[in-house]
């Protein structure tokens, strides 16, 4: 094994990532002004230019809040808000459409399964409306309008649930979610996700947690089919 170049330590990443667990840690509470760039340099023992990129990376991913004039404060975020700033970002390069079902499968059966319990009667007329959207957009064949009403469909369960990290997830994972979906319906039309989208909501209707999560997924099954 051949013995590899040592990379230089980038000095701005290092006190980005300081700066960063500081705040998730809870050093400097929600609210609460920072220290001064400044008084931060003299901390960090590096240049002043250095912890403004910093600061302007933290302010660029929502967890400070920086006021002309007056320094910067870090913002008051709830879950919801703060992952997509804490967590990695996620590349899937040119792995498999295989990943996205084996999410689909865990994520959206474990979401259907609070969300059958959690569902308000509004949330299931919602869900009808979808399906009603799906179905116009059938007799239309419109397949990019469907496979939207589709997705929505699978985004309107996690929300249901009320959890802030099933609801973020799937907004950071949007662009993925639906690159899959298109190709999904290009390739095996309309008729699978109408049928186990009234099969779904009509286990909603009657609070029946096993059917509900048997439908979804066998739905899920159904459309990875199309790529074996």
């Amino acid at each position: 094994m051949g013995i590899k170049p040592i990379k230089r330590v980038n000095v701005g990443e290092q006190v980005l990532l300081q700066l960063k667990k500081m705040l998730i840690d809870g050093e400097w509470a929600p609210g609460s002004k920072i220290p001064s760039e400044n008084e931060l340099a003299e901390m960090f023992e590096v240049s002043r230019i250095t912890v403004r990129q910093a600061l302007q990376k933290l302010n660029a991913l929502g967890l400070i809040e920086t006021r002309l004039g007056d320094g910067s404060y870090v913002r008051n975020l709830d879950i919801g808000d703060s992952m997509n700033a804490l967590i990695p970002v996620m590349y899937l390069g040119d792995q498999s459409d295989a990943q996205v079902f084996e999410f689909r499968q865990i994520i959206e059966t474990g979401c259907t399964k609070l969300a059958v319990n959690r569902a308000t009667k509004k949330d299931i007329e919602e869900l009808k409306i979808i399906l009603a959207e799906m179905v116009r957009c059938k007799d239309k064949s419109d397949i990019k309008g469907f496979s939207k009403a589709d997705l929505k469909f699978h985004f309107k369960i996690a929300q249901i649930t009320r959890n802030a990290l099933f609801i973020k997830t799937n907004s950071i994972l949007q662009d993925v979610l639906e690159q899959s979906m298109d190709t999904v319906i290009d390739k095996m039309g309309f008729e699978n996700g109408i049928h186990y989208h009234q099969q779904i909501i009509k286990a909603f209707e009657n609070r029946n947690e096993e059917e509900a999560v048997k439908m979804m997924n066998a739905h899920i099954e159904k459309n990875y089919e199309y790529f074996n």
